[in-house]
């Protein structure tokens, strides 16, 4: 048989699949004719595709020696050596075979998604450059996309990492790279969760369970996307599905306590989360999720032992900090609570205003002469009015101060504090004066508030000109018996799921506060704005409505500083009749907010407020019947006074 004849003999059994037959065939040739280079790289593709890269190599390296113009045998010997660990050498032949291969840019795409996923699995940063390259030259070319879909999920394997600003947008890049992998689709998921984007991250587990219905990451996942959304009952029957498929496994034990702690079945709760605490005492959310509920449940020590439990499982993640900050707080430990505070800005939706992101932030030392210090609002209206109280401290230590605020409160913070205090809106370019800048709610950590009875509590440290408290007086006049405002809603926050949680539990309808219209010699003003306000014709007792004279806090506080009494729920007009100085009653919902503290009915942040708290989750019924007790009294008292 003639040579021509052999080489067509074995390039047809290599065609056909039958690789050892024909590397037998080409060393056979290569033994008669020694320098025929195309067979030593047809030979060299036969080992490496027969898992022999070190053989296929040799053979290649041999072949290019005689031809080394030749874009596909240095591709094919990158590949072997990609294979045979000699990563150097692979990254050079490729790079040869893309050089070689111009004007063949299906064929360079490949090359270079080979180099990409040589660069990823060294670990070198600029794998996904190569990778994206190619899918410039050939869009949607499978290799390149399966591995740039594997880098960009690989960056993200580690659950600390879901928080990082940039691993949605990587994890959505990937799935859509790879949309028939669940493991991928279901990661852009869960940071989704992390991103407090719940409704999007429930549509893909849903996606998920569409495909594979008992997935239990996926089960999981839908479990904390619907808590998240506040639809506890069917989050409980999710996560109670997931435990069945793995009886005694904490993660559906966790999210199976998270279900019934935001129904308010606490004591099923503490002890489904008390068994995954034990089932796994490693697992963070299961020692997270218990220490605030033990928090809630005022187990101030129990819930600091499963805090300090977590920071050592996780001592750099935010939410644990900001967990343990105010569990911290409302135990009264502000020194530790407020350095806790300061993990804050790691969590999603507390964002700097982008024209002050520049400026360094204040550290609490002294600053130098002509100096400007930018003090900004970071949370909500009653945030901003209870911190506010700190900047006359700050101007009694000379420093030169602007205050950026919300809109609707500039006006009153320009008619209460030092008139040498810049007050101006949030958000506005700052001069170049300004040498460093402060969140309000980080003053009492650099102001030296650690204890309780360092809370700056002179009140009132807002004011009302003379000329609008009287207009209000004078309008009040003609109101009968105790003249007392009223809120009973905070603001929902639509685009804030885990705030509009708390607004419901801590919100109630005016309707149930129908026993207010029993008290005698009581004259009801409505202080409610916004979608929760209720006009006096369809009120369930007399109540007068001005509000829509109301502009700005401004306004709402010459009204109040006319009003006897002020009675409303956890919102910012409680703040504001504080810190004027008026007798306040706030109802409280069980897992109230860290600043009313726990067990008194009085508060340091301000002398006179009252509190009435409710004693089990959700339910306003004795509190109500308290408050209404109470009033009846102060009524009472006022009568006799009068006679």
């Amino acid at each position: 048989m003639g040579i021509n004849e052999a080489i067509d003999q074995a390039i047809a059994l290599h065609q056909a699949g039958d690789l050892g037959a024909a590397e037998k065939a080409y060393r056979n040739i290569l033994v008669a004719a020694p320098a025929l280079a195309d067979i030593h790289y047809l030979l060299g593709m036969a080992c490496l595709n027969q898992g022999r890269p070190d053989a296929a190599a040799k053979a290649l390296r041999t072949a290019l020696r005689m031809k080394d113009g030749q874009g596909e045998w240095w591709y094919g010997l990158g590949q072997a050596l990609r294979q045979a660990g000699d990563g150097p050498g692979a990254i050079q032949a490729l790079s040869n075979a893309l050089a070689r291969l111009q004007g063949a840019p299906d064929r360079q795409a490949d090359v270079l998604a080979e180099w990409g996923a040589l660069l990823a699995s060294l670990g070198d940063d600029g794998a996904e450059s190569k990778l994206r390259q190619a899918l410039v030259l050939v869009p949607g070319l499978p290799s390149a996309s399966g591995n740039l879909a594997a880098l960009l999920f690989n960056r993200f394997i580690d659950d600390a990492r879901l928080t990082h600003p940039d691993a949605v947008a990587s994890l959505r890049e990937a799935a859509d790279l790879a949309p028939s992998n669940l493991t991928i689709r279901l990661r852009y998921g869960l940071a989704l969760l992390r991103a407090e984007r719940p409704a999007e991250a429930l549509a893909i587990a849903d996606q998920v369970l569409a495909s594979e219905p008992g997935h239990g990451t996926a089960l999981l996942a839908r479990s904390d996307a619907l808590s998240t959304l506040g639809r506890y009952e069917e989050a409980a029957e999710v996560a109670e599905k997931a435990a069945r498929q793995a009886p005694g496994s904490a993660p559906p034990l966790v999210a199976l306590g998270v279900a019934w702690h935001g129904m308010g079945a606490l004591d099923d709760a503490l002890k489904v989360l008390r068994a995954a605490v034990q089932a796994d005492p490693g697992s963070l959310p299961a020692q997270l999720n218990l220490g605030t509920l033990l928090r809630d449940l005022g187990d101030d020590d129990g819930a600091e032992h499963c805090y300090q439990r977590s920071l050592i499982l996780a001592p750099s993640l935010p939410v644990v900090h900001w967990q343990r900050a105010q569990a911290r707080l409302m135990a009264g430990d502000l020194a530790e609570g407020w350095r806790e505070y300061e993990w804050r800005w790691g969590m999603p939706g507390f964002t700097v205003p982008v024209p002050l992101r520049h400026i360094p932030v204040w550290d609490g030392s002294a600053l130098p002469a002509g100096a400007v210090l930018l003090i900004h609002a970071e949370q909500g209206h009653g945030d901003s009015l209870q911190f506010v109280r700190y900047l006359p401290l700050l101007h009694g230590r000379g420093l030169s101060l602007i205050l950026q605020v919300q809109p609707a409160l500039v006006r009153l913070f320009r008619e209460s504090l030092p008139s040498d205090i810049v007050v101006e809106p949030i958000g506005r370019p700052p001069p170049d004066t300004v040498l460093c800048r402060c969140p309000l709610l980080g003053l009492p950590l650099r102001m030296g508030t650690a204890d309780l009875t360092a809370v700056p509590s002179d009140i009132p440290y807002l004011q009302v000109p003379e000329d609008r408290r009287a207009l209000w007086r004078d309008r009040l006049q003609g109101l009968s018996g105790l003249k007392v405002g009223l809120v009973w809603a905070g603001d929902g926050r639509a685009g804030d799921l885990r705030a509009a949680a708390v607004d419901r539990r801590r919100s109630v309808s005016l309707s149930q506060l129908t026993l207010l219209g029993t008290v005698p010699d009581v004259s009801y003003v409505s202080l409610q704005k916004g979608p929760k306000a209720v006009s006096p014709s369809h009120a369930p007792f007399p109540i007068h409505d001005w509000t829509a004279e109301l502009s700005d806090f401004a306004d709402t506080a010459a009204l109040v500083s006319a009003l006897d009494l002020v009675i409303g729920v956890d919102t910012a007009v409680i703040h504001l009749s504080g810190a004027l100085a008026r007798p306040t009653w706030v109802l409280s919902r069980f897992d109230g907010c860290w600043r009313w503290l726990r067990h008194r009915s009085d508060n340091p942040w301000y002398p006179g407020l009252r509190l009435f708290r409710q004693t089990s989750w959700g339910n306003w019924c004795p509190v109500i019947a308290d408050l209404v007790n109470a009033l009846a009294v102060r009524s009472s008292e006022r009568v006799g006074e009068i006679k």
